[in-house]
């Protein structure tokens, strides 16, 4: 029953902003994959289906695909399983959480990788920030071992804060100068463009990259 409830959770997660996040998923699996690289997919709603529209837009590329996002591996083996066959390496070592379907408290196998893909359940002017102390660190020891972090968040979580800062505008432009790449993807919210393109103006001046889809 528990497990039940968990994963309805998690589908139900799905739907909202669902159109948003279909947007920025194909974006992601159209332009910016590359065939032969190494990646990283992390926990949410909005990599899920970045998940599944890379299994379908490049499926016959060969990548190396790590993951702590339970949800997109059980989506990977209900509907993609020779994607999953050849193109995933392995989910990192941690504490399951039933919030996000996903491994928190990372243990990474790896040293560095290049590129990360991560969600944000709200980015400002000051910085990412989460409701939880796991994703605080998840995102945290993610950035440390990569050089291009790119962000997705619809347009609605653009402009919000929550009670843990996972990295603040003043790291965030530490990491830029040090030769880290962030780009956030997002989307045009129906309310509250004001306060949204305030705080991408702002992310702009810091050194991301934002493309609005």
């Amino acid at each position: 029953m528990k497990e039940k409830i968990i994963l309805s959770s998690f589908e139900y997660r799905r739907t909202v902003n669902k159109e948003e996040k279909l947007k920025l998923a194909e974006y992601v699996a159209k332009h910016l994959i590359v065939p032969g690289e190494t990646i990283f997919l992390g926990a949410g709603t909005t990599v899920s289906y970045i998940g599944e529209e890379i299994a379908r837009h490049c499926i016959n590329y060969s990548l190396k695909i790590w993951t702590n996002n339970i949800g997109l591996i059980n989506t990977w083996l209900a509907r993609h399983e020779k994607f999953f066959t050849f193109n995933f390496v392995g989910i990192v070592a941690g504490e399951f959480s039933s919030k996000n379907m996903s491994i928190i408290n990372l243990t990474l196998p790896m040293p560095e990788i290049k590129r990360v893909i991560i969600s944000s359940p709200a980015i400002s002017s000051k910085g990412l920030s989460a409701d939880n102390i796991p994703t605080q660190h998840q995102v945290d020891s993610l950035i440390k071992r990569t050089s291009e972090i790119i962000l997705v968040a619809d347009g609605s979580k653009v402009g919000r804060t929550d009670t843990y800062i996972t990295r603040s505008a003043r790291m965030i432009r530490i990491d830029i100068k040090k030769g880290k790449r962030y780009l956030l993807l997002t989307t045009k919210p129906e309310n509250y463009h004001e306060l949204f393109d305030k705080n991408i103006s702002r992310l702009q001046q810091m050194g991301m990259e934002t493309k609005i889809l």
